[in-house]
């Protein structure tokens, strides 16, 4: 086609301001969404260790560097985002251990792994690449962002930071478990159910909380990628994950094709204590702690039960490295106050058990204020506990300055599984039961002088249970020990599978952020500079053959 020199001199010139804009010099627009191989997915907003951090990640089938691009959205123009708006992500080829429970060699045969390559009989690299970035945003600021991999973008999603300032709320599920019902549409369907109505009645909770078991499936990988998706997207036009703050972590379940796991959540403050290992590489799932105005949470690897010192190790350092704060949640999945009593706990080395006979005395060590657990998936509230026992067993929903700790299991999140009440146990230590076969959430809402956790089922906006905690003395200065004596490790012989001592060489992923100063901006300005030498040599041409 023949262009005259008016029309080719600016296509020429848009083309260089594409591909100027492209490299990250001026607006960079967004184009027309549409599916493709290399889609992200799995895009989650991940807690941060305070509300101003958020960190992202996603897995898709691209081996490219992953790029945030996120701008504050009065600043999103057109859908152009500004220039400087992009973040480059640690980019990880995804590996798993398929089936090690039952399967210690893959047989997976009618539903091969992509690209499945053995590393060491179990271990193997899949088809899938997982990219983090972590960023530091303005508090109570809406925020619009896409990721991709330069080519191949998401669409826009636009969500709202929190702030502290005034107290802040958030909402805790009980299992998820996309799967354990053997139908992973109708859990998904339960999951999108529950965060429709969670996020309609409370639109401005800071954050979404998950204890653990977010999927099912212990041996193949191929079904823990339907059952990932079901969780993160139940529902891509309501794009809930994608536009919430989420904090979660492992469940017996989630942890179980080894590092895997981790490749999913882009954990803050993630330390190798209370890791577990799997064929030798560390599971990459140890302790983290985050915080978020007054409150400190400390999340613990309910998997390594038996890693008491590593896990008071890990306390002990989070609380010193937040002096000063008023609350102390410390969540885990494993619930050792529940009236379903997972497993029965009738053995002395039951992880149930031994959690209630040694976790919770670093509880009353550190001076807990609330325990937040799953795994039951049956709706119980504890007395305040401690050294092993109510404090006392009035049945009250508020209490002022009390001593020890509360204990929250949480029912399920979608409807996927529900457990019953175990008839021949102990339950002097419940305060509140509750279990109608229908998914629950739990919404809290944090003051500097009370902490409320109020606990609905999805088909009622009637409570089912409501408990406050008020606070008139000012938080204690000291980390040191309290009321809750010695904490014992076990004997020696009983350690369960993959679990090991702490690995002390694994450390957090880099998080990619682009700081501005690596060599990749040099190289993306000398790419400028070229094609702009391009467009101006052309239009000389041009000009000379009296074009």
């Amino acid at each position: 086609m023949f262009l005259g020199k008016k029309t080719a001199r600016t296509a020429l010139a848009v083309f260089c301001a594409l591909a100027v804009a492209g490299c990250g010099f001026g607006a960079q627009g967004t184009k027309a969404y549409a599916a493709s191989a290399d889609d992200p997915y799995n895009i989650n907003i991940g807690i941060g260790g305070s509300e101003t951090e958020v960190r992202f990640c996603w897995q898709s089938a691209s081996s490219k560097t992953g790029q945030l691009q996120i701008a504050k959205t009065d600043d999103v123009k057109s859908g152009a985002f500004p220039a400087g708006s992009t973040k480059y992500a640690a980019l990880e080829r995804v590996t798993a251990t398929e089936g090690y429970l039952d399967n210690a060699v893959s047989t997976n045969t009618d539903h091969p792994i992509s690209s499945f390559k053995a590393e060491d009989g179990t271990t193997a690299l899949t088809d899938e690449y997982s990219n983090k970035v972590t960023v530091s945003l303005s508090a109570n600021t809406s925020y619009t962002y896409r990721v991709g991999d330069g080519t191949t973008w998401s669409k826009d999603y636009t969500f709202r930071t929190g702030s502290a300032a005034d107290g802040f709320t958030f909402a805790a599920f009980g299992d998820p478990q996309i799967g354990a019902s053997k139908n992973v549409p109708h859990d998904t369907a339960g999951w999108a159910d529950t965060l429709r109505k969670v996020t309609a009645k409370y639109p401005s909770a800071d954050f979404l909380f998950s204890m653990g078991d977010q999927v099912n499936d212990y041996d193949h990988v191929y079904q823990q990628q339907t059952e990932y998706k079901g969780f993160f997207n139940p529902i891509a036009s309501a794009d809930y994950l994608q536009t919430h703050i989420l904090a979660a972590f492992t469940g017996n379940h989630d942890f179980q094709m080894g590092k895997y796991y981790s490749y999913h959540y882009n954990q803050p403050n993630l330390s190798p204590l209370g890791q577990t290992v799997t064929n030798n590489v560390p599971d990459r799932n140890g302790d983290f702690w985050f915080r978020y105005g007054n409150t400190l949470f400390m999340v613990l690897e309910g998997n390594n039960f038996y890693g008491v010192s590593a896990h008071d190790q890990f306390m002990s350092k989070a609380i010193s490295a937040n002096p000063g704060v008023k609350w102390k949640v410390t969540a885990f999945h494993q619930a050792p106050y529940s009236e379903a009593n997972h497993d029965g706990a009738t053995s002395a080395d039951d992880d149930v058990m031994f959690i209630r006979q040694n976790w919770t005395k670093l509880m009353d060590k550190y001076d807990v204020d609330i325990v937040l657990n799953g795994h039951d998936h049956y709706y119980t509230r504890s007395y305040q506990m401690l050294a092993g026992s109510p404090v006392s067993t009035e049945k009250t929903q508020k209490v002022t300055d009390p001593k020890g700790t509360v204990y929250f299991t949480l029912d399920s999140g979608s409807g996927s599984k529900y457990y019953t009440y175990n008839t021949s146990q102990d339950h002097s230590f419940s305060a509140f039961g509750w279990q109608n076969n229908v998914p629950t959430y739990t919404y809290a809402k944090v003051t500097d002088s009370a902490f409320t956790l109020t606990t609905y089922a999805t088909n009622s906006d009637t409570p089912i249970d409501t408990y406050t905690i008020s606070k008139t003395q000012a938080p204690a200065s000291s980390s040191k020990g309290g009321s809750g004596g010695t904490v014992s490790n076990p004997a020696s012989g009983t350690q369960p599978v993959s679990t090991t001592q702490p690995v002390s060489t694994v450390s957090n992923p880099p998080t990619g952020d682009d700081d501005g100063n690596t060599p990749v901006v040099f190289i993306i300005a000398a790419g400028a500079l070229l094609i702009a030498a391009c467009c101006v040599a052309v239009i000389v041409r041009r000009k000379k053959a009296g074009n």
